[in-house]
């Protein structure tokens, strides 16, 4: 059988290196990455094509799309440049697929327009980020993207008033507020609420920040709001991040999330190829500024990993050669393109998110946020503490003792050839 000629690997990469479930499935990684693009260059077209005259182990493709978040973009370029080529049965699943995409998208896009009026008529100032926005400036079109939520930015001065209108209007908080009372709140390592309209089918983050303060941006809220661009989104003139802040944040947002989905790095990919010129400077230097370098240089060597794109400056070329950077390219790619989605233990995301960090003091932060994390862990009791040991509810803060004391026992005492079970 004719091998896939984009394969993923080089002639000169060991297999090993891509895990055994990415090398079986290689020619389909490199079919659903030559597809995860609004233009489709001839080199790729051509891959795509003859791949397609082959067998093609469609369950994976399908899964790993659809788990990545490309689906559309995948389907769209399927449906519209190679549509005799495909399978009955896929092209009709691709169709039903595109079409329940469009409404979901449109209907999310006019829920997002009614949410900037209704905040701009009761005085707040708001910036929609990501979903309905993202896939209109990086894509051109709110078919391509995928997103299941809204996220809307105000000002932290603005950020009480918009939750009490909020609520007044329906919207249902799904984690608390009360820390909305607390003196200094906007100080707290939280960025966000997370609301839902059941009535609309809707659901909303609403930011005061754009990160939280472990992985966060540290002048943002001061700067931001002087640097925004605009776009038209269905009709409307909306206000956007500028595309230097844009690129920093999505490119911190994959990092933050160890690029758990492909969909992520083609954001990227395709927003910078939508921008007729990029002042590649300005990105470096604000980078720099704001303690983020390595988190843009990573998304810049993802995509140039994946989609042979090479960044046209010499400092961020110089910067991405790095063998760390090509270690964690190896390692996401593993990840994303696996048969499973595997699971990112703690320890892991704690050791990716440190290898990106440049400041010590950034560096400090991030050891404070794992250590409450892991000791949270340790102490909060679950099920598997009150099943073990049943106390009576004037008795329960005692699982807070037992709790560190049944995990030592499991995990240090506990005969190497038992098996622990799960809590």
């Amino acid at each position: 059988m004719k091998r896939y000629s984009g394969d993923l690997m080089s002639e000169n990469e060991p297999k090993s290196q891509l895990g055994s479930e990415a090398s079986d499935h290689s020619r389909e990684v490199r079919f659903i990455i030559d597809c995860a693009r609004t233009a489709v260059p001839e080199a790729a077209r051509s891959r795509i094509s003859a791949a397609l005259d082959e067998p093609i182990d469609w369950k994976f493709v399908l899964n790993v799309a659809q788990r990545n978040a490309v689906l559309p973009v995948l389907g769209r370029t399927l449906i519209q440049g190679f549509s005799k080529q495909l399978p009955a049965d896929i092209k009709a699943s691709l169709e039903a697929e595109q079409e329940c995409h469009m409404r979901h998208n449109l209907v999310q896009t006019r829920e997002l327009l009614e949410i900037v009026k209704f905040f701009g008529a009761n005085g707040i100032t708001v910036l929609p980020f990501k979903g309905p926005m993202l896939a209109i400036e990086a894509y051109g079109d709110p078919s391509y993207r995928k997103f299941n939520d809204l996220d809307v930015l105000v000002q932290p001065k603005q950020f009480h008033k918009a939750v009490t209108l909020l609520t007044g209007k329906g919207w249902e908080p799904l984690t608390s507020v009360s820390w909305l009372t607390k003196r200094n709140w906007n100080i707290s390592r939280k960025k966000d609420i997370y609301f839902v309209n059941p009535e609309r089918n809707v659901n909303l983050e609403l930011h005061w920040k754009l990160s939280g303060s472990h992985f966060g941006l540290p002048k943002e809220i001061n700067t931001l709001w002087d640097r925004l661009d605009s776009i038209i989104l269905a009709g409307t003139p909306v206000r956007t991040l500028g595309i230097t802040d844009l690129l920093i944040y999505l490119c911190l947002h994959g990092s933050r999330h160890s690029w758990e989905r492909f969909g992520w790095v083609c954001d990227v990919h395709e927003l910078i190829l939508s921008k007729e010129c990029i002042d590649w400077d300005q990105l470096f230097n604000a980078s720099r500024s704001v303690g983020a370098e390595n988190v843009v240089a990573f998304g810049l060597k993802l995509i140039t990993d994946l989609f042979e794109f090479e960044v046209p400056d010499e400092r961020w070329k110089k910067v991405i050669s790095g063998p760390m950077f090509t270690e964690m390219s190896t390692e996401t790619k593993n990840r994303l393109f696996a048969a499973k989605a595997p699971h990112i233990a703690i320890g892991d995301r704690y050791l990716d998110h440190l290898r990106l960090k440049e400041r010590a003091f950034d560096r400090i932060k991030l050891h404070f946020h794992y250590l409450s994390w892991y000791l949270r862990i340790i102490f909060t009791p679950n099920e598997a503490d009150r099943n073990v040991l049943a106390l009576p509810q004037a008795l329960a803060p005692l699982h807070y003792v037992t709790r560190p004391i049944r995990l030592f026992y499991k995990y240090a005492l506990r005969p190497r050839t038992s098996k622990p079970r799960p809590g």
